[in-house]
């Protein structure tokens, strides 16, 4: 005999199956609100039904099953306000959308790289590339601002012009933080950059499929290397004699040798694949990234989650969605078009994620910030 729990159970999964089938990734124009109201309405129940039991026979499943349901019935309210929204905006809604959803996991991936960080150390290179994301996305919004003007439009494209003047204006910080110091220090802060681009390549390329890789990310690693060893071989022929800058000049040479051997190897792959076999793969890269969450994040203690690991799936499946984003620019695939439906939905729940984990720690050390 099935017990209430294992009844509640139910009624929460055939509801969330449900809202699948007729509103996730679905046109926000053509949904029924009376369909999505009665779902709302019987979460409602559900809820309302575990909050009636007593406390004392409340245990660990019953607590998770009053989560989850609270959890979805914010989503089912939440997509509610949105439909409504767009039904009322009509067929821009959906496009300005997309853009803020954009510009928000920029600023989130901006928040992670560079907010509070020491600017000596930050990657320019990946400063440019959201500098370059947000003027794509300023140009589409003010396009679709000249179909339909609202001010919740305008409110959105005023934040992405702000935010884009500060990431230009930080360009110019970081340049100058990296060239201050004593040429001691300056050659440590190169060492230091030439790390990260190590630590970026082993992430994002070593051990995975050549196929899902993105050659422009790898030629971002390339190009900002050279530019280290430059400054490096400056310092070296300007009377700079340090071994370890000397020993660094040697390790990066034999670096861009084996990382530009890659890349042509990258390119080779992916000219040789057809699209649609490059889109499933990317697919697949994602729901890799999908399991790594769940097992190492997936009803942890935030307080215990690993931080920078966290961040560094965030980042994988920001390349993995932006593959996707620019080959159904190119090619229309409905797998890839969903694919990139689901990878941004998650993309934004890890982001998110990232955000709670980094207050609880931070409550949990006494209102002091942690470090990725």
């Amino acid at each position: 005999m099935a017990t209430i729990v294992e009844n509640l159970g139910k009624e929460l999964e055939e509801l969330d199956r449900e809202y699948a089938s007729s509103f996730a990734g679905q046109s926000r124009l053509t949904r029924d609100l009376d369909l999505l109201d009665n779902i709302i309405k019987r979460a409602s129940s559900v809820l309302q039904r575990i909050d009636q039991i007593p406390s004392a026979a409340q245990g660990p499943e019953l607590i998770r099953l009053r989560e989850a349901a609270t959890q979805n019935l914010g989503l089912y309210s939440q997509e509610r306000t949105a439909i409504q929204r767009a039904q009322e905006v009509g067929p821009s809604f959906e496009a300005f959308s997309q853009e803020a959803t954009n510009a928000n996991l920029v600023f989130a991936r901006y928040g992670r790289h560079f907010a509070g960080k020491d600017r000596s150390t930050r990657d320019l290179a990946l400063l440019g590339e959201l500098v370059d994301e947000l003027k794509q996305m300023d140009k589409r919004m003010t396009a679709l601002l000249e179909e339909s003007k609202t001010q919740d439009f305008e409110r959105d494209r005023k934040v992405v012009k702000d935010n884009l003047a500060q990431y230009q204006s930080e360009i110019e910080q970081i340049e100058n933080a990296q060239k201050s110091g004593t040429p001691e220090q300056r050659a440590s802060i190169l060492a230091t950059l030439a790390n990260d681009q190590f630590a970026l390549y082993q992430a994002h390329f070593a051990g995975e499929p050549r196929i899902s890789r993105r050659p422009a990310l790898l030629m971002r690693i390339v190009s900002s290397l050279k530019k280290v060893h430059e400054r490096m071989v400056s310092y070296r022929d300007g009377g700079l004699d340090l071994d370890f800058n000397t020993k660094n000049i040697s390790i990066v040479e034999d670096r861009l040798k084996v990382y530009d051997t890659e890349l042509a190897e990258i390119r080779k792959v992916r000219q040789a694949t057809a699209m649609p076999d490059i889109m499933g793969e990317l697919g697949g890269a994602a729901n890799k990234l999908f399991d790594e969450y769940r097992s190492g994040f997936a009803d942890k203690p935030r307080t215990q989650v690993d931080l920078e690991k966290l961040g560094k799936v965030c980042d994988k499946l920001a390349e993995i969605r932006r593959q996707m984003n620019e080959m159904s620019w190119a090619e229309e695939n409905e797998m890839n078009a969903r694919n990139l439906e689901i990878v941004t939905e998650q993309l934004v729940m890890f982001e998110g994620e990232f955000e709670a984990v980094v207050a609880a720690k931070s409550q949990a050390n006494g209102g002091s910030k942690p470090t990725a």
